[in-house]
């Protein structure tokens, strides 16, 4: 690289606007997996449906971290609005691990032995995990076109570097300003579709939750660096959102529930639990940890997340059996 090429410009990183960027990106996130899901729903699909959603969200993740500069230079909360917003929220670690147990304990009742739960279990698991992968792979391979292209059309020669801002109104430009009151409005707008809309409650109540998990997840991301080679902060978030999963699933079979409380607990699983984890974000670091920490990394987030599971899940429906109340 060149000494003129070296050039690089000062960018704010203003945590106040990266949030904000995240909050309708969260949302537009939730929406896009719950309707790949509804789509996949049809007898004799192929699939299950959540994988598309999977695939989608690791492919633009890739795309979108191979223009990490361009994107900078254009607008630095527009990366962690996609990555961390849009794409941690299209796909979610936590539902994969739900639908892995599920096949184990065979919780839909099909008619199984338990050598066929265990095949189908590999298959949920096998198959979210590939399709996450070829996704990732795919995107950057399309990344890699675009930034070159990109490079060409608008001769970016300057690298970014970016200056930490904190909490801070003292730096924040119009378009952060503009950033903060698009997100005030679009969380807003679904707080009061969850409480006037007489239809799709559940979509509205997912829509209202998913910011509050993807920025507990971009909080948790800080923490990332404490480790070496080892993402402490998206291990926390997976974990703890499968935890919380499996009550939300040992809720549903629990004593009678109203429409609303149904409702609020879809909410929670699709909305908060499902962009408070991810697997795109756990893909790329698979991708880009060392050989040894990444198996180490990827085997105990799989492993504890399904222990916490078979305790929390399966202890209740082995003892008390499969009731499901919505």
């Amino acid at each position: 690289m060149s000494d003129f090429q070296a050039k690089t410009t000062n960018i704010n990183e203003n945590k106040i606007a990266v949030a904000a960027a995240i909050i309708p990106f969260s949302i537009a996130g939730v929406l896009i997996r719950i309707a790949l899901e509804r789509l996949q729903d049809y007898t004799g699909a192929p699939v299950f449906g959540l994988v598309y959603a999977q695939w989608a969200g690791c492919l633009i993740i890739g795309l979108t971290n191979k223009n990490k500069s361009a994107l900078f230079l254009w607008y630095h909360p527009l990366h962690p609005g996609i990555t961390t917003g849009l794409c941690g929220s299209i796909t979610t670690f936590s539902s994969w691990q739900l639908d892995t147990f599920k096949e184990i304990a065979n919780y839909n009742a099909h008619p199984h032995t338990r050598g066929k739960n265990v095949l189908a279990a590999l298959s949920e698991f096998l198959i979210t995990f590939a399709m996450s992968l070829s996704g990732l792979l795919l995107g950057q391979h399309i990344g890699d076109l675009l930034s070159d292209q990109i490079e060409r059309k608008h001769s970016l020669k300057s690298e970014p570097k970016l200056i930490a801002r904190g909490f801070s109104f003292k730096y924040m430009s119009k378009r952060d300003y503009l950033t903060i009151t698009f997100a005030i409005v679009s969380w807003l707008g679904v707080v009061f579709a969850a409480i006037f809309a007489p239809y799709q409650r559940d979509l509205a109540f997912a829509c209202v939750f998913a910011p509050v998990g993807a920025l507990t997840r971009w909080y948790l991301s800080f923490y990332n660096g404490r480790l070496p080679h080892f993402p402490i902060g998206t291990f926390a978030a997976n974990v703890f959102g499968t935890i919380v999963l499996a009550i939300l699933a040992v809720a549903q079979s629990g004593p009678r529930l109203t429409s609303i409380a149904c409702d609020v607990i879809a909410g929670l699983a699709d909305g908060y639990c499902g962009c408070l984890t991810t697997i795109s974000t756990f893909m790329v670091e698979l991708t880009t940890l060392p050989r040894k920490p990444s198996y180490i990394y990827g085997s105990l987030s799989v492993v504890i997340a399904q222990g916490f599971m078979f305790i929390i899940l399966g202890s209740y429906i082995w003892s008390q059996g499969v009731n499901p109340m919505c």
